[in-house]
Formats: C-alpha cells, sequence, structure tokens
C-alpha cells in the first residue's frame, strides 16, 4: 500500500516536476496538501489525485501506481497509453509521464485528470444520445478490417472475443450458470424466483457457448469493455450543450470483440439499474440505436440484421456466458443482486423472441 508520505518523497526523488515542465511546458510545483487517495490496494493498483501549480492556475493530475508484477489488465491499459494512444487520443486522458522501476518493482503513470460526467448532471435518457457518437467514433476506427491496419499497436494482452481462452472461459461460465441454478432451486431465497424460468433456462444453456453468431457476423472492433458511467469524462456537460467533448477513462477492460457489447454496458444495464426508465425502456434502447448506427453510417458502417436485435442478443450472450453465473452465486453467498430479477425476466422474454426456446 502506497502512502501519502511515499507519492511526496518519489516525486522529489524522481524530479517529476522537472519531467512534467517538459509536457506542460511551464514550471509546475506540487501542491502537497491538495494529495488525494482515490484507491489503495496493495495487490492491485493505487490511484492518486495530485495537483499541481505554475503559481497561478492548477492544474490536476491522476497517479496510477501499478505494481509488478502487472496483471494482465494492467499491462493492457498501460500498452493503450505507450502505443495506441497515438489513434485513439482524443478518447483518452493525456498522458503526462510513465516512469517505470519506482520503488523497484512498480510503474507509475501521470495522467490528464478529466471531469467525470457523473457528479456534474443527473442523467436523463437523453444525455445518452450525446455519448453514444463517441462511442460509434471510437468503434469505427478498428471496426472489422479496420482492425489489421493497427493490429501491430496491441499486444499478446488484448482479449479476442473468438480466441481459444475466451471459448473455454465462456464454457465454463455456462458450466457454472447450470451449476447454480439447480443450487438455486435448493436455496430458500433464490428458488421462487428461479423455479418459474427454470425449465427455460436450462434449455438456452445447453445452446452456448456462442448463442448467436450473428453478433460477431455483424462487426467487431476494439471495444471500452467497461463502459458505464464512472468512466465516462465531459467538459461540457450541461443541459444547455448539445454537442458534448466526451472521454473516456479505466482503459483495463478494453478488448476486441462485438460492438455491441460496448452499447449493452452503456444503454441496456443503466436502463436495468435506473427503475425510474424502466416504463420508457423500449423508447430509450431504440432511440439509442438509431443514434449508433446512424453516427456509424457516416464512417461507411451498415449492419445487415435488425440492430436493436443484435443489442439484445449481445445482452443475453453477455448475461448467459458470466453474469447469470456470478449473480446467482453472489446471491448463494448471501448477498443481494439487483441485476438478477432484470436477468432471468430478460432471458425468459427475449430467448423466446430471439428462437434460443
Amino acid at each position: 500500500m502506497n502512502s501519502l508520505e511515499e507519492v511526496i518523497r518519489c516525486w522529489k526523488q524522481y524530479d517529476w516536476e522537472k519531467k512534467l515542465k517538459k509536457v506542460l511546458g511551464k514550471n509546475v510545483e506540487l501542491v502537497e496538501e491538495r494529495i488525494e487517495c482515490l484507491k489503495n490496494t496493495r495487490e492491485k493498483t493505487s490511484i492518486w489525485k495530485l495537483v499541481l501549480t505554475d503559481g497561478k492556475d492548477h492544474y490536476p493530475v491522476v497517479l496510477k501506481i501499478y505494481k509488478l508484477p502487472l496483471k494482465e489488465n494492467h499491462s493492457l491499459e498501460i500498452n493503450m497509453y505507450k502505443n495506441a494512444y497515438n489513434i485513439y487520443h482524443e478518447f483518452m486522458p493525456q498522458l503526462y509521464w510513465l516512469e517505470q522501476k519506482v520503488n523497484g518493482n512498480e510503474i507509475w503513470m501521470f495522467t490528464e485528470c478529466l471531469q467525470p460526467l457523473r457528479g456534474q448532471i443527473k442523467l436523463a435518457p437523453n444525455h445518452l444520445e450525446r455519448i453514444i457518437p463517441t462511442v460509434a467514433k471510437f468503434h469505427a476506427i478498428t471496426f472489422n478490417n479496420r482492425f489489421l491496419q493497427h493490429a501491430d499497436l496491441f499486444d499478446s494482452t488484448l482479449p479476442y472475443f473468438d480466441s481459444e481462452e475466451k471459448v473455454k472461459e465462456r464454457t465454463k461460465g455456462i458450466k457454472k450458470a447450470k451449476e447454480n441454478l439447480d443450487l438455486a432451486m435448493k436455496d430458500p431465497n433464490l428458488r421462487e424466483l428461479v423455479a418459474p424460468r427454470y425449465q427455460i433456462i436450462k434449455k438456452i444453456l445447453t445452446k452456448g457457448p456462442v448463442f448467436f453468431p450473428e453478433i460477431t457476423e455483424s462487426g467487431q472492433c476494439l471495444i471500452h469493455g467497461d463502459l458505464h458511467v464512472h468512466n465516462i469524462c465531459c467538459e461540457n456537460a450541461n443541459d444547455d450543450e448539445e454537442n458534448w467533448k466526451v472521454s473516456l477513462i479505466d482503459w483495463e477492460s478494453a478488448k476486441h470483440y462485438p460492438c455491441w457489447y460496448d452499447l449493452v454496458v452503456l444503454v441496456e444495464l443503466l436502463i436495468d439499474f435506473r427503475s425510474d426508465w424502466q416504463q420508457r425502456e423500449e423508447e430509450i434502447r431504440t432511440k439509442c440505436v438509431q443514434v449508433y448506427c446512424q453516427e456509424m453510417l457516416k464512417y461507411g458502417i451498415t449492419f445487415n440484421e435488425d440492430p436493436l436485435r443484435l443489442l439484445k442478443k449481445a445482452y443475453l450472450q453477455r448475461t448467459l456466458e458470466k453474469k447469470l453465473s456470478s449473480h446467482l452465486q453472489k446471491v448463494l453467498d448471501g448477498g443481494k443482486s439487483t441485476l438478477l430479477k432484470r436477468y432471468l425476466e430478460k432471458i425468459e422474454v427475449w430467448g423466446k423472441e430471439l428462437g434460443l426456446y
């Protein structure tokens, strides 16, 4: 676990004021009393918010400390900044400095501190229409064959949907879902919820691990992979501004996957969490899909199948391959899941609509 004293000591020891001067183009000093720890775990990463000043203005900076040996998702995020930043810079915080071998076994990365969308506004459905154009532009850069011209920017840490490793992972997730469904039927806290759909879902699970080949055939690209509102930043988020400058943070979950996986997290899971949106959910998802397709068309990208069905298929694929088992497990272990009921309902309703049973 990193300490405040250690951050200050290393700041001086590695002379980062001088190094960041080259990046920022001005002399800056660290405002020690405004250092803020955002996250600190020995096993994973430490994240700090620093404030620099040139004597007149203040410049917030994010410091992310990675422990060696790096986990694959940490290697992936560092690679995104070191190599892929060249083509994705408009969607990412600016990389100020990357220092390796700090304290012998750490990497310290300094990036621009962007303003999170969360906290600026109360998110409404129409706000998604201002975020989606950025997502579409980001997807279009590596969509299908366009990925080939940028493939050398990514190392072996980038996950691929069609890889042997991911197929095994999906197969394992489906097996675990079957086991947890059986356990749920014996659990007094779950039986009533699961029993009406037990036979249907067990039958559906036998069709995996790829339930809908169409979602991969409709187009794959680099996706963010964790596109919830905590990871979306905007400089000018207010109700009077139509054209938001949207940036994305936390690139640990980036992967080469069907494009619709990002829309599932951004749109569909948000609907699942927001009970106040659910009376209008069909209207909301339809509008979001329309905006996405209109934006993708600007980059010459179209879809052969009804895009609304593709979104629903991606949602079910993601749920059946991983999320169903993990949320059942959470409740079996004595916890709570706000999403499990929605997952079960949508597997039943959309599973029938999309021909899974």
